[in-house]
């Protein structure tokens, strides 16, 4: 996050809005409770009952980490950004007494008690960790025996012309009215609209980033780890709701809530191909 304002803290039980933040989320309360909120119960439901001993691999600026604080557990998080890692130190500062503690560092640095930890997060991070598979096995060592990885993770390769074509026909609906911040993007065949929607995933995920496929994660997570539970869950609206422009913060809540719910109502019928993940695995006795 550039330019962050100097008293901004990434807490999920304290939002408000940021204008100055107007390429993040975190610009409108109702975008943070949509994304990042959702994100927090869908971690929140898997969780054992505090107090836990929890490492949060890949903290980022800390929202989550901090929540599971708020709600009991003890908390070890790292990050290799060191602004990330100043933001969510700002945040837990401001939260007041929770059990928590940020470390700069990345999962192949990082140094931990072997079989020490209750459970390990791993929220939208192995989608861009270099070998996954290794930095899972150092997180299969750090787990007690019974212990639990819950991983929360969107695998870029899973979307396909079904999603291309939603995101197309929104992108479209929402710059007609006037909600969407674009620069005339978008084409006026549908067709062509969904090849630039698809050109546009594959610079961002492949191009410009090189993100991990889903078999570089799936793989690994299911050798090292008993799959306990495994579910999809809506994500491709995240980045529609980056990009919406509404003024009215009435409109812009039930714009918002609207394209989150179609995602998840064309999911459960299965009219999309889901991209985010959410597996819980436990670690066996070696």
């Amino acid at each position: 996050m550039a330019d962050v304002p100097p008293d901004f803290v990434a807490d999920l039980r304290h939002l408000r809005r940021w204008p100055d933040l107007a390429d993040s989320l975190w610009r409108s309360p109702i975008l943070v409770e949509l994304t990042y909120g959702r994100l927090w119960r869908l971690l929140a439901e898997v969780l054992p009952s505090p107090p836990a001993r929890v490492l949060d691999i890949g903290c980022g600026t800390g929202a989550l980490s901090l929540a599971m604080a708020q709600a009991g557990h003890d908390v070890t998080a790292i990050d290799p950004d060191p602004t990330a890692i100043e933001l969510a130190e700002r945040s837990a500062h401001h939260a007041g007494p929770v059990q928590l503690a940020y470390h700069r560092s990345d999962v192949a640095a990082f140094v931990a008690d072997e079989a020490g930890f209750d459970v390990v997060v791993a929220s939208r991070t192995l989608h861009h960790v270099r070998e996954p598979a290794a930095a899972l096995e150092r997180v299969r060592r750090w787990l007690r025996p019974g212990g639990q990885l819950v991983c929360i993770d969107f695998f870029h390769d899973r979307f396909d012309r079904r999603d291309a074509r939603w995101v197309a026909q929104l992108r479209g609906l929402l710059e007609a009215t006037g909600a969407y911040r674009s620069d005339g993007w978008h084409p006026a065949d549908p067709a062509a609209a969904v090849e630039r929607v698809e050109w546009e995933w594959e610079q961002d995920h492949v191009v410009e980033h090189d993100l991990n496929r889903s078999a570089d994660i799936e793989g690994p997570l299911r050798h090292g780890f008993r799959t306990n539970t495994q579910s999809w869950h809506p994500y491709l609206y995240w980045d529609i709701l980056e990009a919406l422009d509404v003024a009215d913060p009435t409109i812009e809540k039930a714009t918002a809530t609207l394209v989150a719910d179609w995602e998840e109502s064309l999911l459960a019928a299965g009219q999309l191909t889901p991209v985010l993940l959410r597996f819980v695995g436990l670690r066996d006795a070696d």
